[in-house]
């Protein structure tokens, strides 16, 4: 939710910046804005344009008019300050906020729905849309956010899979594969969902997008058969306790009150 007269920069999913006080006119004012919302403690001007444009020097001028716009765009704090204040440092007012943050209040309860509500401010890939994101890969930025949303996505998927609700559960799980498509803990807690729900054509159905995914199989679709039955060696691409976790359960797998049921 953006705080009346605030402002939320939202990067969990397509890019976008709620209750700014105009359109950004050049791209790079809003990745400049993204850029800044993930760094709180303000950066220097060459710092951020060497983050924004990593492959070639920027003029003075371009990076005052990118500023300017971002500035502009953004509008004024209710105290009459500016959203983007000038300064030495380029730092955001506090009264701009991001979905992270957001997310990150919710994910530190232990309550189920908070779990879930922020799974649902999940949009898409992270920093969808953005001109250059490359810089959250460099500073570790989008592996801490990817992180956030996984662990979150698995504590509500056991709690939720614990408590019989299979398909809330598998929902958790595919809004985090938006965010961390390769993620295999994923796709364990998934098929444990999925197993849930109470049958094998779930279970198999999830190990053949896994192996789709991982580049398995490029064979004839009757070796897919093979494989989802748990007969074939294609299998061994994966992570020990993922073949284990998916042979397991196609023999029984926990049920909503702890016990085996048969798939």
């Amino acid at each position: 939710m953006v705080p009346p007269d605030g402002v939320e920069i939202a990067v969990l999913g397509p890019v976008v910046v709620r209750g700014a006080a105009e359109p950004f006119h050049r791209s790079a004012a809003l990745d400049l804005v993204a850029y800044l919302a993930l760094h709180r403690h303000g950066v220097r001007h060459a710092e951020w344009a060497l983050a924004i444009w990593p492959d070639r020097a920027v003029a003075r001028p371009t990076m005052h008019s990118t500023a300017s716009d971002a500035r502009r765009a953004l509008g004024r704090a209710p105290d009459g300050t500016s959203h983007l204040p000038r300064g030495v440092l380029l730092r955001l007012h506090h009264s701009v906020t991001t979905d992270v943050e957001h997310f990150a209040a919710l994910a530190g309860s232990d309550d189920r729905h908070r779990l879930v509500a922020a799974m649902h401010l999940v949009r898409g890939p992270l920093f969808d849309g953005l001109r250059r994101s490359d810089w959250a890969v460099f500073d570790g930025t989008r592996s801490r956010i990817e992180s956030l949303v996984v662990g979150t996505a698995l504590r509500c998927a056991e709690e939720l899979t614990r408590r019989g609700d299979g398909s809330e559960a598998a929902w958790v799980v595919r809004q985090a594969l938006r965010v961390s498509p390769y993620d295999e803990r994923l796709y364990r807690s998934l098929l444990r969902a999925t197993a849930a729900e109470g049958g094998r054509v779930g279970v198999r159905s999830t190990m053949a997008e896994l192996l789709t995914l991982a580049g398995e199989p490029e064979r004839p679709t009757v070796g897919l058969s093979r494989v989802v039955r748990g007969g074939d060696d294609r299998l061994e691409c994966l992570h020990p306790k993922t073949t284990a976790l998916y042979r397991g359960l196609l023999e029984g797998s926990p049920a909503a009150v702890g016990e085996l049921a048969r798939l």
